[in-house]
């Protein structure tokens, strides 16, 4: 289901270039949830993009990328803050961090990795002059992730981290329930 609300989410905001939630709701899965519900959801929510575009370099990109901040959020998901403001400039930074690696990876692995219908290979001539004129080339874009994650976390992280929590007891509380009615 939370791979669904990913794709979802996804198509819903294609109109806008680089204005994305799957950051946010990939974050929210993985601190809330944990890995049990995030990394499938991350790597199907994969697989339908596969599906829908074919493969290329971006698959890379996306398993690497999907995958960490799903790995950082359910890390940082285990870290008890004693303020909320803390808390907030905690998942804010390392969102803003994630999505401007994010630009680093797509950039180097779109420089170095290349594909054919023989499959992936290897191009290693000019690797930091391509990069440069990749990445620079990408910044607009970055720069427009970066700036919609800001917001995002800063605005909307703890409210649905709240409303999933809540859902998630509801589940396990109807869960409870169900099974002493057995």
């Amino acid at each position: 289901m939370y791979a669904a609300l990913l794709v979802g989410a996804k198509w819903a905001l294609a109109v806008l270039p680089n204005v994305e939630v799957v950051t946010l709701l990939v974050a929210v899965a993985a601190y809330v949830w944990g890995p049990v519900v995030v990394f499938p959801a991350v790597n199907v929510f994969i697989a339908v993009d596969m599906a829908i575009w074919g493969v290329n370099t971006w698959i890379i990109s996306y398993f690497v990328h999907w995958n960490f901040v799903a790995a950082c959020f359910w890390l940082l998901g285990k870290i008890r803050y004693r303020h909320k403001a803390t808390e907030t400039v905690a998942v804010t930074a390392a969102a803003v961090t994630a999505t401007a690696l994010f630009g680093v990876l797509t950039s180097f692995v779109d420089v170095v990795v290349g594909y054919t219908d023989g499959g992936f290979f290897v191009d290693a001539d000019n690797i930091l002059t391509r990069f440069a004129v990749m990445y620079t080339a990408g910044v607009g874009f970055f720069v427009t992730q970066i700036v919609c994650n800001a917001v995002l976390f800063a605005t909307a992280f703890l409210p649905l981290v709240r409303l999933n929590v809540k859902a998630k007891l509801r589940l396990v509380s109807d869960g409870d329930q169900h099974d002493q009615s057995d």
